[in-house]
């Protein structure tokens, strides 16, 4: 069943993971800070942050291994 959470998650996802793929690319931070940045660039949680990076690490992983 999807929730409004998800639907929340994945519209934030959107507009998040081509920062976090900016971010990363630009070599300034370690990408486990991530969640700072995230929090206070799109004004949201904490916890919304730290779910919105995790699942982006998961994809970047996931995506990586697909190449290798």
């Amino acid at each position: 069943m999807i929730t409004e959470n998800d639907i929340i998650i994945d519209n934030l996802a959107e507009e998040v993971f081509p920062y976090l793929d900016d971010l990363r690319k630009s070599g300034d931070i370690n990408m486990f800070e991530a969640p700072k940045y995230v929090m206070d660039d799109f004004d949201i949680s904490k916890s919304m942050a730290r779910t919105l990076v995790s699942a982006w690490m998961k994809q970047f992983n996931s995506n990586k291994e697909k190449q290798q």
